[in-house]
């Protein structure tokens, strides 16, 4: 593939002279600040995109999480899920807390 791939960018004038204008306040031409800018908003693109996936891969580990929690605390015949706890109103040995 070349290193540099030809776009043709159609502006309204009024952005058109904007653009030339802030190209000139830095000594650029116009173009190349067109193609910065351009460059710019891809990699912004590009990054959001990473990010809208990475949260979508969280959201389904939470998902997996919450349904683990969900299957480890539905009732069970033959774990007493009252003794599992380890703070307990009633101290975890019968007696009671003296903090509560």
């Amino acid at each position: 593939m070349s290193e540099e791939v030809k776009l043709t960018v159609t502006l309204a004038a009024p952005l058109a002279l904007r653009l030339s204008a802030a190209a000139t306040e830095r000594g650029w031409s116009a173009e190349s600040l067109a193609a910065e800018c351009v460059a710019q908003h891809l990699e912004v693109a590009i990054r959001h995109r990473v990010l809208i996936e990475r949260m979508e891969q969280v959201d389904a580990a939470l998902l997996d999480m919450a349904e683990a929690v969900g299957e480890l605390g539905a009732p069970s015949g033959g774990i007493d899920l009252t003794k599992v706890c380890r703070f307990r109103a009633d101290g975890g040995d019968g007696t009671r807390d003296p903090a509560a």
